[in-house]
């Protein structure tokens, strides 16, 4: 362990913080003077850090979301081995959901995204 740390200044340790050694002054100034010697680093581009969006070319919301207004059946998995379909005309896509508009009992039904297995689009 290194005991040459220089706790005077903390503001955690030290509340006042007005305390510092002449050690931490000059340790500060050597500081200073050898930054201005260091070439200047051109910024990186920005970044998108984390998971991409849903809606990016190769996710199922994409795809399903530039299939709206045409005719759509999908199928689900219930329990463990029950399937349910469901068809009508797609409205909205969201990230984990998406919207059936049935004309003919002027009902919309969301359904989701994670317990579909098929959808068939209907051409016209």
């Amino acid at each position: 362990m290194n005991n040459s740390v220089i706790w005077t200044g903390n503001r955690v340790l030290d509340p006042n913080g007005t305390r510092l050694s002449n050690q931490t002054s000059a340790v500060a100034a050597s500081t200073s003077t050898s930054r201005a010697a260091v070439p200047a680093i051109t910024p990186m581009p920005m970044t998108q850090q984390g998971p991409p969006p849903a809606t990016d070319p190769g996710f199922i919301p994409y795809y399903l979301s530039s299939n709206i207004g045409k005719s759509v059946r999908a199928e689900f998995i219930v329990g463990s081995n029950q399937y349910v379909d469901k068809t009508g005309i797609l409205t909205e896509v969201g990230i984990n959901y998406f919207v059936l508009s049935d004309p003919s009992t002027r009902t919309d039904t969301m359904c989701d995204l994670y317990s579909v297995k098929f959808v068939t689009i209907l051409r016209p």
